[in-house]
């Protein structure tokens, strides 16, 4: 009887043994999820994740404060193209050294952002990252105010002749209204597919879908070569990474109206440079530039 006893007791370890092994086995990239909260042993392993992905030139270290009940404040290095996946509950604070000064953020459960690099090259967190690592991440989905949309367009000096591509277009609002006001075709490139989706049904409520069109693919690897005008809403860093493709396939005269950012080493093709408020107070640049040469 104690001898049965015992190999029942050795049987029960091995099993515990085999499933601690796979169970506890990190994944591919377990060393990048932090589970901000202690469980219950009973309470289910799954809970939502907040995403940090690391799209400037440099590691950033920042710290995570778990809050009321949490693990206390964590320190994490996230390395240039890395993403950190923060399982928690409730939001959580996060701090890192913007290269200025100590910056805080809000990271809420479920939700993507990044790391990204503003107009001044501070570092500051936006929300939005397709979390890809087959495309480039240009922005985050930020909506352009209306009226940042009408003058935009206005500035781009759209003609019935025009081809007006949108980069990056999130729910596609620039090419759309120039396609209603004007009647120009048009063709906004976009990698997120719900996005996309309202796209398409904002252009059939317009009245719009048969002059425009979306395509979902990595804007880096778009050609323009119909392009005339281009409306973006991009950061710096995009924008720079942008350029050849800009030069390779942009006729001269071509017109690029962006909103809030410069391109970076065009000073001598810009050709107006204007802020606006919209209705809430928000200022605005807008800048264009023109492709040298005649059409």
């Amino acid at each position: 009887m104690k001898r049965a006893f015992q190999a029942v007791i050795a049987a029960a370890f091995l099993v515990l043994a085999v499933l601690a092994f796979f169970v506890g086995r990190p994944g591919r990239d377990a060393q990048n999820r932090v589970d901000l909260v202690s469980r219950p042993s009973a309470a289910t392993p799954f809970r939502e994740e907040a995403t940090l992905r690391n799209v400037t030139k440099r590691p950033i270290v920042y710290t995570i404060s778990a809050g009321l009940g949490g693990r206390g404040p964590q320190t994490r290095t996230l390395e240039v193209g890395a993403v950190d996946r923060l399982a928690t509950d409730l939001p959580v604070e996060i701090s890192f050294n913007s290269g200025k000064w100590t910056t805080t953020y809000l990271v809420h459960p479920g939700r993507p952002y990044s790391f990204r690099y503003d107009e001044n090259d501070l570092i500051r967190v936006y929300p939005g990252s397709h979390g890809r690592a087959d495309a480039a991440d240009l922005a985050p989905f930020v909506p352009t105010p209306r009226e940042v949309v009408e003058r935009m367009i206005e500035l781009a000096g759209i003609g019935a002749e025009d081809v007006v591509y949108d980069l990056g277009c999130g729910d596609g609002r620039l090419v759309i209204t120039a396609a209603v006001i004007h009647r120009v075709r048009g063709v906004g490139i976009e990698i997120d597919p719900g996005l996309l989706e309202q796209c398409r049904a904002e252009a059939e409520r317009q009245g719009v879908e048969k002059l425009v069109r979306f395509l979902q693919m990595d804007a880096t690897k778009a050609h323009l070569t119909g392009a005339t005008v281009l409306l973006l809403y991009l950061l710096p860093e995009s924008l720079e990474a942008l350029k050849p493709i800009f030069e390779r396939d942009l006729a001269p005269g071509a017109r690029i109206v962006s909103h809030d950012y410069r391109i970076p080493g065009w000073d001598a093709r810009l050709v107006h440079n204007e802020t606006l408020n919209d209705e809430k107070g928000h200022e605005h640049r807008i800048l264009l530039y023109r492709m040298p040469g005649t059409m």
